[in-house]
């Protein structure tokens, strides 16, 4: 097995950004009665371009939802390479953080919960995710961070039921926009 050296350059990067990164989070967490560890954020992260997109339009269809259920199914916090959760463990995080079984389960409640309530949250998720974003050493490639969040949210035009389809679109690319993905 290869072994990977973490450069200074990553360490540093997650020292200074994932402190911001919680601090974004906080009162969403405070709210929702829960911490999560540094791996768990970055996972719930990876897919808060998905809940953007779906809040688009104000509301969570029958489609939508069926993508956040098939999806929450699929999430598995045990699962994250251990390169990147080694890497995580440079920066500091609370000592009572829920259990990765706890988060497996709590994801796509979350997911929706943040969906269906955007409009409190929009900001500090849409800026915690360009941090996540600072990690993306390449952008341009096509399994990079940056084109995964931007097919997330394209699959949800395509599975849309909105009545105004140009104007979710519309949305979306504000959305892309802000996250620097666009």
């Amino acid at each position: 097995m290869e072994n990977i050296q973490l450069s200074q350059n990553d360490i540093d990067k997650v020292k200074n950004n994932f402190p911001k990164i919680r601090e974004l989070l906080n009162d969403y967490m405070q709210e929702r009665d829960f911490q999560m560890s540094n791996p768990q954020i970055f996972i719930f992260l990876t897919y808060v371009p998905l809940a953007l997109a779906i809040s688009a339009d104000k509301k969570v269809d029958v489609k939508e939802l069926a993508i956040l259920d098939k999806l929450a199914k699929s999430i598995d916090a045990n699962a994250l390479d251990l390169n990147l959760v080694e890497l995580l463990s440079f920066a500091p995080e609370p000592m009572q953080v829920m259990y990765n079984e706890e988060f497996n389960l709590r994801i796509g409640a979350e997911l929706l919960h943040i969906s269906r309530n955007m409009d409190k949250y929009e900001q500090k998720f849409i800026e915690a995710v360009k941090k996540l974003l600072e990690f993306d050493s390449n952008p341009e490639a096509e399994t990079s961070m940056t084109k995964t969040f931007s097919k997330f949210m394209d699959t949800v035009i395509e599975q849309s039921q909105a009545k105004n389809k140009d104007q979710e679109k519309a949305k979306i690319a504000e959305f892309k926009k802000k996250l620097g993905i666009a």
